[in-house]
């Protein structure tokens, strides 16, 4: 399996997201793996928090909080093609929790607004 980039957003809520990614960013020589966090302000405009926000978003989302403990130790780096492997398909487990977009290059904040405002799935404590 090749390491393919990738940038997954995954609905939370109607105004919580998860973010996954495994890209190359502008220069770097090689791709790295990260994630972060978002919540959207009531109007959806904007965002009141993101970036490095998962501890406390995640609280709420077992599914999402279990792959962020297990894959955070990864954040930055680059990931052998097993490890790519372990973690994308980890990843495939998060979409029977969450509404998800997936895509090679990073969404629009329209894309992602769009996603938030999808019904929810059935929220199944772990």
């Amino acid at each position: 399996m090749d390491k393919k980039e990738f940038h997954a957003i995954f609905q939370l809520s109607k105004t919580d997201i998860f973010e996954v990614r495994y890209y190359r960013l502008e220069r770097n020589v090689t791709q790295h793996f990260a994630t972060a966090g978002a919540s959207f302000i009531r109007s959806k405009r904007d965002y009141w928090r993101c970036g490095q926000c998962q501890v406390d978003l995640l609280e709420n989302y077992p599914a999402a909080q279990k792959f962020y403990q297990k894959w955070d130790k990864w954040h930055l780096m680059e990931m052998d093609t097993d490890t790519y492997r372990e973690m994308r398909d980890e990843l495939k487990d998060l979409s029977a929790w969450y509404n998800y977009i997936v895509s090679e290059t990073e969404p629009s904040f329209d894309e992602i607004k769009e996603l938030s405002k999808q019904k929810l799935k059935r929220f199944v404590k772990l």
